[in-house]
């Protein structure tokens, strides 16, 4: 229902408080946060769209130390307002892992510390107990998880317990298991950012007076368009339908232009670290610059972009498709192995063309076999982890049939022996990365999503890592486990052995219309305990899981006229899945750096790209 009545709520008879963390001692800032409740005062302010008095009615609370400093404007506005109270905050958020309820953040606020932010409830509760006011408007630029909404998950975490308040419009910034976007080069948030131009902007063919569901659909509508996440809205007692603001399209052209920092610049999009850190589930956001923001070829101090290729995308070699790349190992020279996991298993041998991949090509192909020669069929085979040992290569595969690690002969492909499996990943089929150590004595092979057991915690996956002991192309034995937490949403889809316990690691995850998250970080397992007499990682101490140091986001390095066919925050992503460290440099401007090959699987969807990646990292 559209607006309707004499004006916008009476600015004398209401309140708005507006908060914002932006500075974090313990989290990723939040630069734009500041802009939004900016943006937002303005638009308050602004007679022309409601008419608040400039602070004593519409009051912005910016990195607020203490609940105290949080709730008491809150409070105060609750008391001051009889027809409409805003409470709006922008910020990370976490939810208790143990009664999964929300809390909202502070500059010195733990991500493992739902304790050291305030809980939504005492937002809520704030409201409820002093507010008279006819109607409550509350504002979160933040997600919520699935348990969150309740999807699947019990009613105490759905979306109208834990933000539930009578006569009160409940509006989000993006539905559950979605993570937030922020625009490089702008100054808003996605989601705010629409806010603000809605009410700044109006609706061109909308009634002269908005209400809240007018805006709450035009937001959704500028979203859904640009392939961002969908706001959310919860509508108690019809409080949706009354008028809000004036339309700004519908009246006379102000004299003067708006501020400048309300003409928001439409570039690329770039994953955001916060507004919503989940501790339960598999879900935590990223702010950060996009590709057209970086130097040419540098993607980090760490790493810079060589070379991509798609050479081997929608090809054929010796009548079959190219797909489906799912493991890469060196070999010798500019060469590699390439193992595919469509039926049957494939083994390319590539010629990688140097380091910038310009003469990338399949030299040749062999077909892995069983003991007895025949082809895997159907779901028997699944292969994602790959390693070289000279006349035999070391297969780790995760299919339905059962997790397995192969030995097979090089020269005709066939299986030659087997390895042994943990017990407790043979319920897993997720067994993805394999690696070895440079002197052959140490076997790594990882998991990509947890065991059952393991779960979560504050959206990162809890992860095992087995270590086997033994000899290359020898037996192996098994050897202890480490842990392993990937970044909240992310998985582990490839170790890279530098030493004994020294490795780069690769994660990897995907939002459907947003794209990819590809990082590389360095990670040390020395030190650390043998988790394979834990039952659960959920129980275990926080030490048992080492500590990482990013070295490249791809997101970050320049496109460099590659194309996506899919959503991506930079069209250099794909869905990468395999990594191989190269030789090191030795001369140019790289000298002493090393080549770091990575592949993407289309899994044989004409909407992914089969790319090769070639960057020069600096080891730590």
């Amino acid at each position: 229902m559209s607006g309707e009545g004499k004006g916008p709520p009476d600015p004398a008879q209401s309140a708005g408080v507006l908060i914002g963390v932006r500075r974090y001692s313990r989290l990723e800032p939040l630069p734009a946060v500041a802009n939004n409740c900016r943006a937002l005062h303005s638009a308050f302010t602004d007679p022309r769209v409601w008419g608040l008095a400039e602070d004593e009615r519409c009051r912005t609370v910016l990195d607020p130390r203490s609940p105290d400093e949080l709730i008491e404007p809150v409070i105060r506005a609750a008391k001051l307002a009889r027809d409409t109270l805003v409470v709006y905050y922008a910020g990370h958020g976490v939810i208790d892992p143990h009664d999964l309820t929300l809390h909202l953040t502070l500059p010195d606020s733990r991500p493992d510390g739902p304790h050291t932010a305030v809980p939504y409830e005492w937002l809520r509760r704030a409201i409820i107990e002093h507010s008279r006011a006819r109607r409550r408007i509350v504002v979160l630029d933040c997600c919520f998880s699935g348990r969150a909404l309740g999807t699947g998950m019990s009613d105490a975490a759905s979306l109208r317990t834990v933000a539930s308040v009578e006569d009160t419009y409940l509006l989000t910034s993006a539905a559950e298991n979605v993570r937030a976007l922020s625009v490089p080069g702008e100054r808003f948030t996605a989601f705010t950012g629409e806010l603000v131009d809605v009410l700044t902007n109006g609706v061109p063919d909308g009634p002269e007076l908005l209400s809240l569901d007018d805006v709450y659909r035009q937001v959704h509508d500028a979203l859904l368009a640009k392939g961002r996440p969908e706001p959310q809205r919860q509508d108690r007692n019809q409080a949706g339908a009354r008028p809000f603001v004036r339309n700004q399209a519908r009246l006379p052209a102000p004299p003067q232009p708006p501020p400048s920092f309300w003409r928001r610049r439409r570039t690329g999009l770039v994953v955001a670290a916060g507004t919503a850190l989940v501790l339960t589930s598999a879900l935590a956001l990223r702010w950060g610059a996009g590709p057209d923001q970086q130097r040419a070829g540098a993607c980090s101090p760490a790493a810079t972009l060589l070379g991509h290729s798609d050479a081997l995308d929608t090809t054929e070699h010796r009548g079959r498709d190219v797909e489906g790349l799912s493991a890469l190992a060196p070999t010798e020279g500019d060469r590699a192995l390439v193992l595919g996991d469509n039926t049957p298993a494939l083994l390319y041998e590539v010629a990688l063309g140097g380091p910038e991949l310009e003469g990338l090509e399949i030299e040749n192909v062999t077909t892995l076999v069983d003991e007895d020669g025949a082809p895997h069929q159907g779901e028997e085979f699944d292969g994602e982890g790959l390693v070289v040992e000279g006349e035999t290569v070391l297969v780790a595969s995760e299919s339905d049939a059962g997790p397995s690690l192969t030995r097979f002969r090089l020269a005709d492909g066939r299986a030659v022996a087997s390895l042994p499996v943990p017990d407790n990943f043979r319920p897993n089929v997720n067994m993805e990365s394999l690696t070895v150590t440079p002197d052959g004595g140490s076997l790594y092979l990882g998991l990509e999503t947890p065991l059952p057991v393991d779960d979560t915690y504050r959206g990162q996956n809890m992860l095992r890592v087995q270590r086997y002991t033994g000899s290359r192309g020898g037996d192996y034995r098994l050897a202890g486990q480490f842990g392993y937490q990937s970044d909240s949403g992310l998985s582990l889809v490839e170790l890279a052995a530098l030493g004994d316990e020294e490795f780069l690691a690769l994660e990897r995850g995907y939002v459907a219309g947003v794209g990819n998250t590809v990082r590389v970080y360095h990670v040390s397992f020395a030190g650390l305990t043998d988790v394979s007499g834990i039952e659960s990682l959920g129980d275990a101490p926080s030490d048992v899981f080492p500590v990482k140091t990013l070295l490249v986001d791809l997101g970050d390095c320049p496109a460099s006229g590659a194309v996506a066919k899919q959503e991506q925050i930079n069209p250099l992503l794909d869905n990468v899945e395999s990594m191989a460290l190269g030789r090191e440099v030795v001369d140019g401007e790289h000298a002493g750096r090393h080549l770091l090959h990575l592949v993407s699987d289309n899994n044989g969807s004409p909407r992914q790209t089969t790319r090769f990646y070639a960057l020069a990292v600096r080891l730590p």
